[in-house]
């Protein structure tokens, strides 16, 4: 089970704004604010996300095949979290939609401002 997933910050004020609005669409808040990291929840207890400057020093980057998954509890979170993404100087990885053989997931690809990628997905099935 996850308890919490991270990922590197070039610019940790910029992450900060931008995770606040694709965030707050699923009802998630700042949980912690520190000098060198920014995490997100939407309760006590529960798995966070978080995005931080780098332990080592060295500049961010972001993993070849890597992706974090933000669970939404209707289709309209997801569009809304895809639509935050883009106004908020994220990119596009593919347009929230159906998929799976079935279409019975609903999900939208996007990646932040540092080029990690991310989906808002949504069990629609």
């Amino acid at each position: 089970m996850i308890s919490y997933a991270m990922v590197g910050s070039r610019n940790l004020p910029k992450s900060g704004e931008f995770f606040d609005k694709v965030l707050g669409v699923v009802g998630a808040e700042r949980m912690m604010k520190r000098d060198t990291a920014i995490m997100w929840g939407v309760g006590e207890g529960k798995p966070f996300f978080a995005a931080c400057l780098p332990h080592d020093g060295q500049e961010a980057t972001h993993g070849n095949g890597t992706m974090i998954s933000f669970g939404c509890e209707t289709t309209d979170q997801v569009d809304a979290m895809y639509a935050a993404a883009q106004e908020n100087g994220g990119t596009c990885e593919g347009a929230p939609g159906p998929r799976g053989e079935d279409e019975q997931y609903y999900v939208g690809y996007f990646r932040d401002p540092d080029g990690n990628k991310f989906a808002a997905f949504h069990m629609a099935g």
